[in-house]
């Protein structure tokens, strides 16, 4: 019975990491357009390689893809609606947020 007493501390002993591990934060906006599809599309790319997202930055169908260190953003252009739509993932909360807000007002 002594023993059932000790596994809550054996697990914070042998798996710290998992009282510890983080999921990504997701942040995203949306913003009005009057773009062409094609030139709303040139502008994300545009703009993500501005913010800096060059690694594994990509142009999609629809917009534009890329990483920045631990940082992941998306820009995807609906131009039929008139709307861009803006995500950023990552680690911290504050860091997904100035980033998303960035994207948005560089676009």
């Amino acid at each position: 019975m002594k023993f059932l007493k000790l596994i809550p501390l054996l697990g914070v002993v042998l798996f710290p990491a998992a009282a510890s591990a983080q999921y990504p934060i997701i942040f995203n906006h949306i913003k009005d357009t009057n773009m062409t599809q094609a030139r709303c599309i040139d502008n994300a790319g545009a703009t993500m390689k501005r913010a800096g997202f060059t690694e594994n930055f990509e142009f999609l169908r629809t917009g534009a893809f890329g990483v920045k260190g631990r940082y992941s953003a998306i820009i995807r252009c609906v131009t039929d609606n008139r709307i861009v739509f803006f995500a950023v993932a990552g680690p911290d909360n504050a860091t997904v947020e100035n980033l998303v807000v960035r994207l948005r007002n560089s676009f």
